[in-house]
């Protein structure tokens, strides 16, 4: 009998095992990545293998603009953008603007910032513009700038809200961009103090019905593998996904 109860406890044991392995690997969000239009480094994607509860896919430009049309951001929580793309059609502009007129959360990475020069909404979209002088005719246009490899100390604005919570100040070796433009209406939660940098690098805001985080770092494997930098994409996709959390 004693032999019986122990086999039983065993079995139980290994059930409630199970039971909790399946529901780590159950994917609390789905998200697409879209990159193409910078190079970047392919440990860029070991962040999004490092959320366990997050499940992800890849598309490069211009294949996501072609099939955006179709229909395929439908089927994930969230988009995040690391593409540097200029090319879209008015037919996709429509049909990017109805994915955020549906509520579909967006998070847009470092260079997202520089896409679409032509496209005045893209700025009211992601709340802010890198002014890419290359594009423009008027000598007396103020571009933006960039600085590779600086160091800087970032401070927590906002302290209570969802994208920044775990977040710490914390330090960090990536690019700055300087002179961009930023939306009087975007909500500020990352900053800095660098002569190379912008003094707000992290910001929500809102378009149609959805939830936008902008996160200005991101260059390179030293911010891929901040440990703080990994919290604010992972918080990031939480709440562009779903505010109520």
């Amino acid at each position: 009998m004693k032999k019986l109860c122990i086999a039983n406890l065993i079995v139980i044991t290994l059930l409630i095992t199970i039971s909790c392995s399946q529901q780590k690997t159950v994917p609390k969000n789905k998200i697409l990545v879209v990159t193409a239009g910078h190079e970047f480094e392919s440990s860029f994607y070991e962040i999004f293998d490092s959320f366990e509860d997050v499940q992800y896919d890849t598309i490069s430009q211009p294949k996501f603009n072609k099939m955006i049309e179709g229909g395929i951001a439908d089927q994930y929580d969230a988009l995040v953008f690391y593409d540097m793309w200029q090319e879209i059609n008015d037919i996709q502009k429509e049909a990017y603007v109805e994915i955020l007129l549906k509520g579909k959360g967006v998070v847009f990475l470092h260079h997202s910032l520089v896409s679409y020069q032509h496209w005045d909404e893209f700025e009211k979209i992601v709340g802010g513009k890198y002014i890419e002088k290359e594009f423009y005719d008027d000598p007396n246009l103020k571009g933006s700038t960039y600085a590779e490899g600086i160091d800087m100390d970032i401070k927590v604005v906002d302290k209570n809200h969802h994208v920044t919570r775990n977040v710490t100040d914390f330090s960090i070796h990536d690019e700055g961009y300087q002179n961009i433009k930023m939306s009087p209406g975007i909500h500020p939660l990352l900053s800095v103090s660098h002569p190379d940098c912008s003094p707000i690098i992290g910001w929500t805001n809102y378009y149609g019905n959805s939830s936008i985080v902008y996160l200005l770092l991101g260059h390179g494997s030293h911010a891929y593998e901040n440990e703080n930098y990994r919290k604010l994409i992972y918080n990031s996709i939480n709440w562009v996904a779903d505010e109520k959390l």
